[in-house]
């Protein structure tokens, strides 16, 4: 089974240096140059919870050159989605299908329209990574991966992807309804990513200061309030308290704190934004998502310092 890791960053390297490592085919997409260079040339090194160990994989920043896909993983950030959907139309065999992993809301809506929504499952991920240095990922967080069709089968593709899954130690679990687990996802990164990027805090260190903690508390009640009309119902009877329970024992850097270190776009629009977005269309109140959005906007401008001006 060939797989085509579209988005070889944090998420894209430790799945696909994990299937790779139990033996499977992978080839990695990513437009970062010297990374995929130094993955082509040298391998993957990944180290972690799933242990210490080097791949060989192919790599390119062009889809077109990547081999024939049967499954093709989406891990870029949602801004991205649109471009990584039309690569994965490039590469997919005839029977071949999507798996998307990604945060945030819209990402399978776009890819339903650009291959088909018979040819897309639907994933989320407790995983996390941190890329060290190109063609280096550290495993820094070995939670469950959630899985499911969008019609709520049990397809023989998807029992598929759960056996390589739990061979590669990625701690697959298969749901019915994985629109409604990915909205306890949706909730749970509402609740975390934009917050601990903006302070430069850990998530174990929000519950340490009142007025964040009561901050967080309001950010998640307003995301659960828009599930709430939308007709999402949650698996999780009290989600808030799971999200501090969560946050109490985890002190990882999280993915959305990496990508500001590195200057790049954030997630917040396909998180906290669409919250404050959609809030708004349906008549309800985000004033804490409206803001920590504003807020990550700000963080996120970056410009040349001009002749005379301080940095």
């Amino acid at each position: 089974m060939q797989w085509v890791i579209i988005g070889a960053g944090n998420m894209g390297c430790v799945y696909g240096g994990n299937l790779a490592r139990i033996g499977v085919q992978v080839a990695f997409v990513d437009i970062w140059k010297e990374h995929i260079e130094r993955i082509a040339e040298n391998g993957l090194r990944v180290e972690g919870l799933t242990g210490s160990f080097e791949i060989r994989a192919e790599a390119f920043t062009d889809a077109q050159r990547a081999p024939s896909a049967d499954a093709v993983l989406i891990a870029v950030n949602a801004y991205s989605t649109r471009d990584a959907a039309q690569a994965a139309s490039q590469v997919l065999k005839p029977e071949g299908f999507c798996l998307t992993i990604q945060n945030g809301m819209g990402n399978i809506e776009i890819l339903s329209e650009v291959v088909g929504p018979r040819r897309v499952l639907a994933g989320l991920s407790f995983q996390s990574g941190d890329i060290a240095e190109p063609g280096f990922v550290r495993h820094t967080n070995n939670g469950p991966t959630y899985l499911g069709e969008l019609d709520h089968s049990r397809s023989a593709r998807l029992l598929r992807v759960c056996d390589l899954f739990e061979r590669a130690g990625l701690h697959p679990v298969l749901v019915e309804d994985i629109i409604a687990t990915i909205w306890s996802k949706f909730v749970h990164n509402c609740g975390i990513n934009a917050i601990c990027a903006i302070t430069g805090l850990r998530p174990g260190h929000i519950r340490k200061v009142p007025e964040l903690d009561q901050f967080q508390t309001r950010v998640l009640e307003e995301a659960l309030a828009l599930a709430k009309a939308k007709g999402i119902v949650l698996d999780d009877p009290d989600p808030v308290a799971t999200v501090k329970e969560y946050c109490s024992h985890k002190f990882h850097r999280v993915s959305m704190a990496q990508h500001l270190a590195r200057g790049r776009r954030t997630e917040i629009d396909a998180l906290n934004g669409y919250v404050a977005r959609e809030s708004e269309t349906l008549g309800l109140s985000a004033p804490y998502n409206t803001a920590i959005t504003e807020l990550m906007k700000g963080r996120e401008y970056r410009r040349p310092a001009t002749h005379g001006e301080a940095e």
